[in-house]
């Protein structure tokens, strides 16, 4: 009899004992698709960090993280001498707050700089800018080194260690070049466009090879142009005949008709070029016309050389 009982305990251990076992296993295969899933690194490496970490999600998410940060900033010393002559501009505009940026952010190859994982950093990237970036001035350009202290996003790490983060994930060198900050005043206008990307837009970004802000204001609003549309106007135009500089307006207009006047195909002032939506009229005849006062402008390219650039 005594045989026996100790036999049933014996049992009923082995019974607990395998459950728990099949309890803990399931759990610890349910935390290693759970680490997958929300963190995207490789498997071996979930459960490389669920070991060291007894478990614990958290601790093992806290754990990768770290690893891929250090990993990330290896191999960008690594390749920080690969050139970087792709890319993309990026906008990103808040209406609401009249601002906007647009930032450029370089690769290596084209390939990478259509892949959705740069796309979605060059967005991230240029909401960061724009949001974490103290200027005061109406328009601001940021060099590299001040936009890699900048804080990404509302996280606890620079946009410099998010960068080299998405150079060990991607393999390629990158670079955040340089951004351009308008910040209006209330009575300003802010236009923008951006043109030449296989990706019209994502996050609420625009990316574009070539791209362009213009401040203006109206003195009257007319039923043939809204703001919006008429930003979108003069920025599309900008990019497309590069004025190299806004130009002054002459004291008086001529009372002549725009048809009469002859417009030089290689100006390079904005207001003295043909108007490209309004064939045979000068920009400055059609602000005119429309009650419009353009107060500054940019153009950028991607992967253009500045003149900065030049003198090194």
């Amino acid at each position: 009899m005594f045989s026996n009982k100790f036999l049933s305990i014996i049992k009923s251990n082995l019974v607990r004992s395998f459950s728990e076992s099949k309890c803990l296993l399931q759990e610890s295969k349910s935390n290693l698709f759970k680490l997958r899933k929300t963190t995207g690194y490789a498997l071996n490496k979930c459960k490389e960090a669920l070991e060291k970490n007894h478990g614990n999600v958290d601790e093992a998410t806290k754990w990768l993280n770290e690893q891929a940060q250090k990993e990330g900033w290896d191999k960008a010393e690594k390749v920080k001498n690969r050139q970087t002559k792709q890319g993309t501009l990026v906008l990103y505009a808040d209406r609401a707050n009249n601002q906007a940026t647009i930032v450029e952010l370089n690769c290596e190859t084209d390939f990478v700089a259509r892949n959705e994982k740069f796309l979605d950093l060059s967005s991230n990237l240029a909401k960061s800018v724009l949001v974490n970036s103290n200027v005061s001035e109406s328009r601001v350009l940021l060099g590299r080194e001040d936009l890699i202290k900048l804080q990404y996003l509302n996280e606890s790490k620079t946009i410099g260690d998010q960068v080299a983060l998405s150079i060990g994930n991607l393999g390629e060198n990158m670079s955040i070049r340089r951004a351009v900050i308008y910040k209006l005043k209330e009575d300003q206008i802010l236009g923008w466009y951006m043109h030449g990307s296989s990706a019209d837009s994502l996050n609420n970004c625009h990316f574009g090879k070539y791209g362009s802000l213009v401040n203006f204001n109206m003195s009257q609003r007319n039923e043939n142009y809204k703001p919006f549309d008429l930003g979108r106007q003069l920025a599309q135009h900008i990019v497309g005949m590069k004025p190299l500089s806004l130009g002054e307006m002459p004291k008086e207009l001529p009372t002549t008709t725009s048809e009469t006047i002859k417009i030089d195909d290689n100006e390079t002032r904005l207001l003295y070029q043909e108007f490209l939506m309004k064939p045979n009229t000068r920009v400055l005849d059609f602000l005119n016309e429309n009650h419009v006062l353009i107060n500054d402008f940019v153009r950028l390219e991607c992967g253009e050389v500045v003149e900065s650039e030049e003198t090194k």
